[in-house]
């Protein structure tokens, strides 16, 4: 049985890793029900490339981690693990994203801990989360800059990434006001009319989570906006509120 993160994180030597506190528990929840999985991970912003050594060792039976920098001397990290590969390149031009996707076209997880600059940090989400499996996760980390004006921030900046993702929260409900307003309008701040990813636009969107300084989006296991699903009413006896027509409880399944 493997070490937890935390356990592999604090103990690691070698190649550094920068991590906080905080990222440590948590990636141990959400990463233990892939732990034994054949997975494929991408981190954006390598640095000085300790934590794919981590992920390579917690992933066991891990297939790809790939990691890509725009700095080029991360193109001289050596790695004793073959499944491990940095590729140098700005993530957001056509040359790196088909150099990634040369290596693997669908990922379990991506991490982006590159620039931490609004911009960044939307186009990548648009770029790469397409390639994120259904029910994979997608992960920005240093999320804290984005209440920083020099990283196209701040707390009541419209057109950051936080105010993107707050937005992509109303998306997983559309259900319940797609008759009220198109997402392409809702959307406008950031995307021309008609120019609104597909993802979004489908129903790929599962759940979004905010913690200090981290925001962790689920893909969904299919595209769809009806993700309340059926209403389950169950029992014989309603002695408070009563339905209008005929009580008829939900049957087990088969």
């Amino acid at each position: 049985m493997t070490d937890t993160i935390e356990k592999l994180h604090r103990g690691k030597t070698g190649k550094v890793s920068d991590k906080w506190s905080s990222y440590l528990k948590y990636y141990d929840t959400l990463m233990n029900p892939l732990k034994e999985e054949p997975v494929s991970l991408l981190e954006i912003g390598v640095q000085n490339g300790g934590s794919l050594e981590t992920w390579s060792r917690y992933f066991q039976n891990g297939e790809n981690f790939i990691g890509c920098d725009i700095d080029p001397n991360c193109g001289k990290l050596q790695y004793d693990d073959p499944r491990i590969k940095v590729i140098v390149g700005d993530a957001n031009i056509i040359e790196t994203l088909q150099a990634i996707k040369s290596v693997k076209e669908q990922l379990d997880i991506v991490i982006d801990d590159g620039s931490h600059r609004s911009i960044d940090i939307l186009n990548s989400f648009v770029n790469y989360f397409p390639m994120v499996k259904p029910g994979g996760v997608y992960i920005i980390e240093d999320t804290h800059t984005l209440y920083q004006m020099q990283f196209g921030g701040g707390i009541m900046n419209d057109f950051s990434a936080y105010a993107f993702f707050k937005k992509l929260i109303d998306v997983i409900g559309f259900q319940f006001w797609s008759q009220d307003l198109a997402i392409a309008t809702m959307f406008q701040t950031f995307f021309p009319i008609g120019q609104v990813p597909e993802f979004i636009n489908s129903g790929w969107i599962e759940s979004i989570e905010f913690r200090n300084s981290i925001i962790t989006i689920r893909k969904s296991l299919e595209a769809t906006h009806n993700k309340l699903g059926d209403r389950v009413l169950v029992g014989d006896s309603a002695q408070v509120q009563t339905w209008g027509g005929t009580f008829v409880p939900a049957q087990p399944q088969q």
